[in-house]
């Protein structure tokens, strides 16, 4: 049985891998609809809400590796 750091990875990786699919993905199709216009919007500094948007995405990955550092940091193997 795997142990609960290697568990704790593998589920960052997966959970990195979909907010990255969410955001290129949804890049795209913003660029395919509005244009260069609505990605310039998108990536506004002062659009505070969609970067708050895009971290929420990235949360469960970061929080994914940030567990498993402290389960290794813990000595759980």
């Amino acid at each position: 049985m795997k142990s609960p750091v290697q568990l704790q990875r593998r589920l960052g990786w997966i959970f990195l891998a979909v907010a990255i699919n969410i955001v290129v993905i949804g890049t795209g199709a913003l660029y395919m609809t509005a244009g260069l216009p609505g990605v310039m919007v998108l990536f506004d500094p002062s659009n505070v809400w969609i970067w708050l948007a895009i971290l929420a995405t990235f949360a469960p990955a970061i929080a994914s590796f940030y567990t498993a550092y402290l389960l290794r940091r813990r000595g759980i193997e």
